[in-house]
């Protein structure tokens, strides 16, 4: 028998072979972040190591086609359509960088924009360069933590909303109702607190990467050019309007809060939290003053500070309660039902309702003489759609039609001062309703049903009471002719 001949040595060049991009999923699009999501997944505890080499051109050109292109530009004036000119080249050179460690992002310009409650929030406007890479990193991160957050939290987080936050705080109370408390937590600028030295020992508990840990460090100090032209080095807080915000804001609390309140607290209460509003529900107000007292230690940890102010304790039980509990724009209180005696009921937060229908009037003030009527019409029937979509849920009937009576009469009232001649008369401005009618509120099994986590996710058609006659076709049809005549 003759010896086979040896095969010859082949040498791979690993830079050259094509990626393993998923197909679907969350990282749809991207190469090889699903591996570290299943790593994350079977070795919870393990840190992550070799990430730098994800920064890829191939998971650049993916972060760059994910970036809204009609967002402002940094400080170098630089849009979407200016970089895609020369995308490859453009893209070669950030992945050299990146992998040579010379990447450093450029300050960030500073955008003051009115809070609803009053105030200036700052935001920090990047380059598109550094966007590319926040959004990367900001994958990335998600990919390693994703499968270690508290199913409570729902802030920023894939297949989750408000709705289901809301809906998990209806359940919990309804099931405490003969004693419940409730502590309400406001974290005192939250976004702009955050110690950088606790976050990066945090991080560095889970990522072994020491050259990817440099690369964050970097994001998070990045210097602003605040709108006085000033510069000055951000020494805490993650910058708002980066893409890699929310998720370092979400490992944060994760670590700070929902970890220790697992270890701590989990026997005598349940927790709620979307990003930094969460609602935390005890049956002993003792309980619930202990939990304040410790919860006001955990936060300096991190350098953090509770607004006093708008921290506090509801006892919230269904026979005496002491107030109303909010939560992500809706007040949650307890009313009656006939039939049903005591029921916890939601609604608009007052001051939210009254927020919403004066920015549509200084919407409807401003472009009135800048636009068409049909312009106008159509802006309006979708700031209409909008609000309807998130205050739509159950026992809001009332607000909701308030909201749009409320902006009909703003739509009226300045519309017929565009001029010192009016443009319609009620029944004129009535009629023209009736061809081009505005969104009405949801009504019925329209509503969103936030009375568990569960309900809040539903968006199927109701079923029809038709099946509950048991007869089909033209038997029904004689059914339904028998029973209204």
């Amino acid at each position: 028998m003759t010896p086979m001949e040896p095969r010859a040595r082949r040498d791979v060049n690993q830079s050259t072979r094509a990626p393993g991009v998923c197909a679907d999923g969350p990282f749809q699009g991207y190469a090889r972040l699903h591996w570290i999501l299943a790593a994350a997944q079977s070795q919870p505890t393990e840190p992550m190591r070799n990430l730098v080499h994800h920064l890829n051109r191939h998971n650049l050109r993916r972060a760059f086609l994910s970036l809204d292109g009609t967002k402002a530009s940094g400080i170098d004036h630089v849009t979407k359509d200016d970089y895609r000119q020369n995308l490859d080249q453009n893209l070669q050179a950030l992945e050299q960088r990146l992998r040579g460690g010379g990447w450093r992002p450029q300050p960030a310009k500073e955008v003051l924009i009115p809070k609803p409650q009053g105030g200036m929030r700052p935001l920090a406007i990047g380059c598109l360069e550094d966007k590319i890479v926040q959004t990367l990193v900001a994958r990335i991160l998600e990919a390693i933590y994703e499968p270690s957050f508290h199913r409570h939290s729902y802030g920023f987080r894939r297949g989750k909303s408000a709705h289901q936050a809301l809906g998990r705080a209806y359940e919990t109370i309804c099931r405490r109702k003969n004693r419940c408390v409730v502590v309400e937590m406001d974290i005192e600028k939250f976004f702009d607190s955050v110690d950088h030295d606790w976050l990066l020992r945090t991080l560095g508990q889970r990522i072994g990467d020491p050259h990817f840990l440099r690369l964050i460090a970097r994001m998070l100090r990045c210097s602003t050019l605040h709108a006085d032209g000033t510069m000055a080095d951000k020494l805490a807080g993650t910058p708002q309007g980066s893409p890699a915000s929310p998720i370092l804001a979400n490992l944060c609390l994760h670590v700070l809060l929902d970890q220790w309140f697992q270890q701590n607290w989990s026997h005598q209460g349940e927790f709620v939290r979307y990003a930094d509003d969460a609602v935390f529900v005890f049956s002993d107000e003792e309980v619930a003053r202990s939990f304040q007292l410790a919860l006001i230690e955990r936060m300096a940890e991190a350098g953090l500070r509770l607004n006093l102010d708008k921290t506090r304790i509801v006892p919230f039980s269904a026979k005496a309660p002491k107030g109303t509990i909010t939560l992500l724009g809706f007040e949650l209180y307890w009313g009656t039902k006939p039939g049903l005696g005591k029921l916890l009921k939601i609604k608009t937060i007052p001051k939210r309702l009254a927020r919403a229908v004066q920015s549509f009037t200084e919407w409807i003030k401003g472009v009135r003489h800048r636009k068409t009527t049909f312009a106008i019409w159509s802006e309006a029937a979708a700031k209409l759609t909008g609000h309807f979509r998130y205050y739509g849920v159950v026992y809001n009937e009332a607000k909701l039609s308030h909201f749009r009576w409320s902006c009909v009469g703003a739509l009226y009232r300045w519309l017929n001062r565009r001029s010192q001649k009016r443009s319609y008369t009620w029944e004129q401005f009535q009629q023209r309703l009736r061809f081009h009618p505005l969104p009405h509120p949801p009504w019925g099994p329209e509503l969103i049903d936030v009375s568990s986590e569960h309900g809040a996710t539903r968006n199927h058609k109701p079923k029809s009471r038709m099946p509950k006659l048991g007869t089909y076709g033209s038997v029904r049809s004689a059914s339904l002719k028998l029973a209204f005549t």
